[in-house]
């Protein structure tokens, strides 16, 4: 008698402690998954990408992608990078490139690199070019029967308004016109996503209708204070730009450029939505610049976990996996409660459900069938 009883309560105490176990593993699955993850992450390669842009002539591209990755280590003392960026430069900086870009910014008002930019910037400050742009727009409605442009048409109508403006008013619409001058070179650069610029063409055409600037200050004033950041280049500009859906978008990039500062193209390039998305969430995380500097260098695979887990919590993984590669698992699993969770860890989800749901009917059901006899037995 004694000896059934002392089976029985050694029966349950398993159950007890092997519905425990399931509980512990099953709780701490999501961090042991993650730590996979992070071990799995594999540092970009930009040689690859950077030989596809030069080999297309894109040597400003190629150049600024590789400047990307030189605030790294394993590439700035990388040979075959050193030998690539130098490569390109020498062909970027010849007299021949550099010849043909100006005229590209003067004669067609687009450009990647910095001698077509300031071209074409400056004609359009002085008019030229939104003339130029209306004289081709109709030239192609009603020369040779194309449809013409609406979003360019429209910008270079509030353009042509907002000359007049910054004359008559001692350079009060320099903000209009700094936007402006970014929204057509991003434009023809193919920067501007579908959406935003249906947003932007009910802004131009209200202002046009009004000939005022009034509708255009806000939007104007965001975009001018996001390319007076310190540090940000034109091309950061068109990483904005080409990040952002509509004109609500554009005030969540004046706050990501007042975040990552000299850094918001490169994070915007490199990182996707991931970027955007940690400022919409943490804001106010200390850690979010070093964070996204670190995620991008791992590429989609590392923007993804940082949008997953949060700046802080991203780094913790990170660091933990650096410093102690192989002995994270173990460091990390030192967080369950002994050897035999380990243990467990180690079986198909599938069984550890299957053993909690058996252990768990054991450990409720036996006290419930003793509980429902004694009262059953006092009744009668």
């Amino acid at each position: 008698m004694f000896f059934g009883r002392l089976i029985k309560l050694s029966a349950y105490l398993i159950a007890v402690v092997i519905f425990a176990l399931c509980l512990a593993v099953l709780m701490r699955q999501h961090d042991l998954e993650l730590i996979k993850q992070f071990q799995s992450l594999q540092q970009v390669d930009p040689l690859p990408r950077a030989r596809e842009l030069a080999d297309a002539g894109e040597y400003c591209q190629a150049l600024e992608y590789l400047d990307y990755f030189m605030d790294y280590d394993y590439v700035k003392e990388s040979p075959k990078v050193a030998e690539l960026y130098d490569e390109i430069k020498k062909k970027r900086e010849s007299y021949l490139f550099v010849g043909a870009d100006i005229a590209t910014g003067v004669l067609k008002g687009k450009g990647a690199c910095i001698e077509s930019l300031v071209s074409a910037t400056v004609s359009d400050f002085f008019l030229v070019g939104d003339v130029r742009d209306l004289a081709i727009g109709l030239t192609n409605k009603y020369y040779y029967g194309q449809e013409a442009d609406e979003f360019t048409m429209a910008l270079a109508g509030v353009g042509v308004l907002a000359s007049g403006v910054t004359y008559m008013t001692a350079g009060a619409g320099a903000p209009v016109k700094t936007s402006l001058s970014i929204f057509k070179m991003a434009k023809k650069l193919n920067k501007i996503p579908a959406s935003l610029q249906k947003s932007l063409i009910k802004v131009f055409k209200r202002s046009a209708e009004a000939r005022d600037l009034k509708p255009m200050m806000p939007l104007a004033q965001s975009v001018y204070r996001i390319s007076k950041t310190p540090g940000l280049k034109m091309g950061d500009m068109f990483a904005v730009l080409s990040r952002s859906r509509n004109l609500r978008d554009i005030k969540t990039m004046e706050r990501a450029a007042a975040i990552y500062g000299r850094k918001t193209g490169k994070f915007l390039s490199l990182g996707g939505e991931a970027p955007v998305a940690v400022v919409r969430r943490f804001p106010t995380d200390k850690n979010i610049v070093e964070a996204v500097d670190t995620a991008v260098k791992y590429g989609p695979d590392g923007t993804r976990l940082l949008a997953k887990t949060g700046p802080t919590k991203f780094l913790n993984y990170v660091r933990a996996t650096k410093y102690a590669a192989r002995t994270t698992r173990s460091v990390w699993q030192g967080r369950l409660n002994n050897l035999l969770v380990k243990t467990m860890s180690l079986l198909p989800q599938s069984a550890i459900f299957s053993l909690a749901m058996l252990s768990g009917l054991a450990v409720v059901g036996i006290p419930t069938a003793f509980v429902l006899r004694k009262v059953l037995h006092r009744r009668r």
